[in-house]
């Protein structure tokens, strides 16, 4: 799989996207946007020393304060530093901010046993300050900014953001690039939906919550690999295979090679709970999912030798 390196990405002139290397667990991309008078965030990261260097790569580039911070979704990686920007009001869907104050209750201090080599440090929930349901359009000047909700995906609150005019979509966690999508919290049915309709904007380029920069083919790509799994997890699930029996029998092919491809085994339970009648988002069992993720982990690594 080739890599790609952090980096401040102008997309348009005064467009941004900041992508981090790897993107695998708890590295995401973020972005900003910067008005004739202020600018505009796109998601906040997971911890302290990656929420910096973002804040260093801004200073680089304008001087407006941020005044508005967008989180995508609820997921910590993409909130867990908002707080490292206290001018700013903070926007997203209604989901996002009923994720938030659950995520509270946990604390990032949970996942550091769950994942011992990353850093949660200055990691803590802050609730957002404006939601929304469907859509929410922003300006900045002349500037459109689109906020758009199309339902329950990647998780069941996450949004995209769309700027029409230049052909930018700010996709975050709705798009995974050379990364294997994460339907743990989600509802993949939708996921492919919304996919769809992001392929439909025809927009020039398309910023991932993980992974590189990209164009309409990385959403296609994303896509592919979505109907894929749920056509292979379905007929297993009509024969009466276990999901992680299930998981371990559907050969990646191509897939095989993104980062995290373990992640096929919470992508099947996931829509084992969709085949069973579940309602979106419904919870599963993530204590005895993480085991069979990290055996499939192992097994997968020992093949690409």
């Amino acid at each position: 799989m080739s890599t790609w390196k952090t980096a401040m990405k102008e997309l348009s002139p005064g467009v941004y996207a900041y992508i981090q290397a790897d993107g695998t667990w708890f590295v995401s991309n973020a972005g900003l946007i910067v008005g004739p008078e202020e600018a505009l965030v796109v998601d906040s990261l997971a911890n302290a020393k990656m929420v910096q260097a973002f804040i260093a790569h801004i200073e680089q580039v304008t001087d407006r304060p941020v005044k508005w911070l967008i989180n995508s979704h609820g997921h910590g990686d993409h909130t867990w530093t908002n707080h490292f920007f206290p001018q700013a009001k903070t926007i997203c869907h209604r989901l996002c901010r009923e994720m938030t104050l659950a995520e509270m209750q946990i604390g990032p201090r949970t996942y550091e046993a769950m994942f011992p080599h990353l850093s949660f440090e200055g990691a803590k929930g802050t609730p957002q300050d404006i939601t929304f349901e469907k859509q929410l359009t922003l300006y900045q000047g002349d500037r459109e900014i689109r906020l758009v909700y199309n339902g329950p995906a990647h998780t069941k609150g996450d949004i995209f953001i769309y700027l029409p005019a230049e052909g930018i979509v700010f996709c975050q966690d709705l798009l995974f690039y050379r990364c294997t999508p994460l339907a743990l919290a989600g509802y993949v049915s939708g996921w492919i939906e919304t996919l769809d309709l992001l392929a439909s904007l025809d927009a020039k380029v398309y910023v991932p919550g993980h992974g590189p920069v990209t164009d309409k083919s990385g959403v296609l790509e994303s896509r592919e690999y979505l109907a894929y799994i749920r056509d292979e997890s379905r007929q297993r699930f009509a024969a009466g295979m276990e999901a992680f029996a299930a998981a371990q029998d559907i050969p990646l092919g191509k897939f095989a090679a993104w980062a995290d491809p373990e992640r096929i085994v919470p992508n099947v339970e996931r829509l084992y709970s969709e085949f069973s009648g579940k309602e979106p988002g419904a919870p599963l069992n993530v204590m005895a999912i993480l085991p069979h993720m990290k055996r499939m982990a192992i097994k997968l690594h020992s093949q690409a030798k």
